[in-house]
């Protein structure tokens, strides 16, 4: 309606307000459609534009451990749009609420009184930049540099959730903390762990844990119980007591609620092992391969403790079948296995959105194990030659619309690990993530390559802040 000031047109909007209002920053193209939101004020458009400039400087140029001289990347083509037709479950959940004051922290004052708006921290001086030499740091590990103080918790524990670890939660996995709670009232994290299993990264978010984070960061939230090769598309929300199992939730797009539940662990490292559509199908898939391995004494609390999550799941409606439709419609958009082996999935219309690497699975593995058997600084730069081909290679891909060639090398890189890949990972799975519109990826990889662990307790209150 012209002539209508922003306020006016929400009021004649005809749509359902959307109940967080001003708080809501919910990215779903499907909830925008359906419910309106209140004009968005300067200032809070400024902070956005803040992130947004911040985006634009991590993709402008690309270097490699191989090279002294930094090469711009080629132009990037226009993003995508993703698929429309997915809808969150936000607002027909009914999630509990969390105490707003055990939450609050010294840093209250970084929050501005804005709610979600990200505020940068002060960047730390190195010791030869307090000596008043320059730092030889490239732009790019500037932009590694960058971290954000995480605001007031809100009450809405979904939203808080969000805001720290940066993705959405189901209902299922709310449904699971309340099947916790009837075996283990006092402490529901612990219902699981006559099995070996205990409930942690966002869970700890409702028993209060994460409250002693003195320093609220989103690199430390969204590094609280990362193993090593997770990748950013995994969380883990479960920890296993033996060789570093871990189930979680995996993802596309970090938009979108998750696609399946699976499980990692070093006996496998690096490998994705899809066990359900839901955290129950996950759960009892795990009970039931335990099952298998215990003597009969051991076994029947287990079998008890399965007839409980069961009976749970099917009053929620939550199916406990390893491979659902839903997950068999995903498996046939796989562009590529990769070496983690759920598959990466990226839009493709007319050909355009994935081009394959010019190399066997095999050979990228020489390539990544030469750099790393490199007893030099000049002989890794040498060996590093053949894989700077390829992201040239990626470059032109991105430039072309091809972006899931780029997240399938960097992906590759980074489950195969290696310090001296960290820098490359970064460069391509920064600019994919990016143009492929999945930006709290690009926030998690660059949290993670700054404090990537091995071991089993990847609790980041372990670590000295």
């Amino acid at each position: 309606m012209e002539g209508c000031s922003d306020d006016e047109s929400f009021q004649n909007d005809p749509r359902t307000p959307c109940k967080y209002g001003e708080k809501c920053y919910q990215k779903n193209p499907q909830h925008h459609k359906r419910f309106k939101h209140p004009p968005k004020r300067k200032d809070e458009s400024d902070g956005e534009e803040e992130v947004k400039e911040r985006r634009k400087e991590l993709v402008r140029k690309v270097d490699s451990d191989s090279e002294e001289e930094e090469e711009e990347m080629p132009s990037a083509p226009k993003r995508m749009r993703r698929d429309e037709n997915s809808s969150s479950s936000r607002d027909d959940a009914i999630v509990p609420e969390i105490d707003t004051q055990a939450e609050e922290t010294e840093n209250s004052k970084f929050t501005n009184d804005k709610p979600y708006v990200r505020t940068r921290v002060p960047k730390v001086p190195s010791s030869s930049e307090e000596g008043g030499e320059k730092s030889n740091e490239t732009a790019e590990e500037e932009g590694l540099g960058f971290d954000y103080f995480v605001p007031d918790s809100p009450q809405d524990v979904r939203f808080s959730i969000e805001q720290k670890f940066l993705l959405e939660m189901p209902q299922d996995f709310f449904d699971l903390w309340d099947c916790c709670k009837k075996i283990n009232a006092e402490k529901p994290e612990e219902a699981l762990q006559k099995a070996g299993l205990t409930l942690v990264g966002p869970y700890d978010i409702l028993t209060g844990k994460l409250k002693k984070l003195k320093t609220r960061r989103v690199s430390s939230y969204v590094c609280h119980w990362r193993y090593y090769h997770d990748p950013p598309e995994f969380m883990t929300v479960i920890a296993g007591d033996r060789d570093e199992y871990h189930i979680g939730y995996f993802r596309d797009d970090p938009f979108q609620m998750p696609n399946f539940v699976a499980s990692m662990s070093s006996a496998k490292a690096g490998n994705i092992k899809p066990l359900g559509e839901n955290i129950f199908a996950g759960v009892c898939s795990y009970l039931t391969q335990r099952m298998k391995e215990e003597n009969p004494f051991k076994k029947t609390p287990l079998q008890r403790l399965y007839k409980e999550v069961e009976a749970f799941a099917k009053t929620k409606n939550h199916p406990l079948q390893a491979i659902t439709e839903d997950m068999k419609k995903r498996n046939k958009n796989i562009v590529t296995k990769s070496f983690h082996g759920a598959g990466i999935v990226v839009p493709v219309r007319n050909d355009v959105g994935y081009r394959e690497i010019p190399e066997t699975s095999a050979s990228l593995r020489m390539m990544f194990q030469k750099v790393i058997d490199a007893k030099t600084e000049e002989e890794k730069n040498r060996k590093f030659e053949d894989i700077q081909e390829l992201i040239t290679n990626v470059q032109f891909a991105y430039d072309e619309g091809d972006y899931g060639m780029g997240l399938e090398l960097g992906m590759n890189m980074f489950i195969y690990g290696g310090e001296a890949f960290h820098k490359a990972i970064f460069h391509l799975l920064a600019v994919g993530y990016d143009l492929l519109g999945r930006e709290p990826y690009v926030d998690i990889i660059q949290a993670h390559l700054k404090n990537r662990r091995r071991g089993s307790n990847m609790s980041i209150l372990e670590m000295p802040e």
